[in-house]
């Protein structure tokens, strides 16, 4: 079936399951679109993230699934002729408001892209170059929130006798576990995952799944992946999108098992995709 066929079967309104409607949400994103130019790429979509879970957003390529994901944090901003309707809140503040500081929005939601994006400079000074830009602290105080992102990212026992070593000369799951660690140094209440081990090996991917699941708790995740087993393993709730709209959502297990919506059930099954 073709996409306009598909497009037929889109639910006026996202599905949701009872599982999911937490009493204070981390992130609430309330009937938001998106255009970039004349082109919409998200429609109405509403979605309420649950505090210390992982949230997995799920659909095939081109459904709008990084472009929610970036808008959460305003990286679209950075994109020409983007623009928007309606809300996503951060503690109960719209992040699009005329006064929020885009710099310390993205503070509080740390992101990690698709391929792992290390500077030019040493591992220490990757991990504290955001608290340097924002917070200035003392030598003693970076060293302090450097062990301990890079503790929280698992990657502190493999690099801590050449925090002095450029951060290019790591494997490319290091570098990205790396990133991880800058995301997290300046104690971001949200941690935003794009497709981040999309271009890992399986042994690497392995190791960021195992860090997301030791993340769980301490902060609220949320990832974008296009591969079904690594969100069933990772992920305690799970958004399917479709053509810039949120389908369904609810419980990882109950919507890849017990799906509401005829195009959730397709995709699960791999009849498109």
């Amino acid at each position: 079936m073709n996409d306009h066929g598909q497009a037929e079967r889109l639910p006026k309104e996202t599905i949701y399951h009872h599982q999911v409607s937490p009493a204070g949400a981390a992130l609430e994103v309330d009937r938001f679109s998106l255009w970039y130019g004349n082109k919409q790429a998200l429609f109405d979509d509403s979605l309420d993230i649950q505090q210390g879970l992982v949230t997995a957003l799920i659909g095939p390529s081109g459904c709008g699934k990084s472009t929610l994901i970036r808008a959460m944090n305003r990286m679209n901003d950075l994109v020409k002729g983007v623009r928007v309707r309606g809300e996503i809140r951060l503690a109960g503040r719209n992040v699009y408001d005329p006064g929020v500081d885009v710099t310390e929005l993205r503070r509080r939601m740390g992101m990690v892209f698709q391929k792992p994006n290390p500077f030019p400079r040493s591992i220490l000074s990757n991990v504290t170059y955001p608290l340097e830009l924002t917070e200035r602290p003392g030598k003693q105080a970076l060293l302090e929130a450097a062990e301990h992102a890079l503790r929280d990212a698992g990657l502190w026992n493999e690099v801590k006798d050449r925090l002095g070593a450029d951060a290019l000369s790591l494997s490319g799951g290091q570098q990205q576990r790396l990133c991880i660690a800058r995301a997290i140094v300046t104690k971001p209440e949200i941690l935003l995952m794009d497709e981040p081990c999309s271009a890992l090996d399986p042994r690497a991917t392995a190791a960021v799944e195992d860090l997301i699941g030791a993340l769980r708790g301490r902060y609220t995740v949320i990832i974008v992946t296009h591969n079904m087993q690594q969100a069933a393993r990772v992920s305690d709730n799970a958004a399917f999108m479709y053509l810039g709209r949120i389908v369904e959502h609810g419980r990882t297990d109950v919507v890849f098992v017990r799906p509401k919506a005829s195009l959730t059930q397709d995709y699960i099954t791999g009849r498109f995709g």
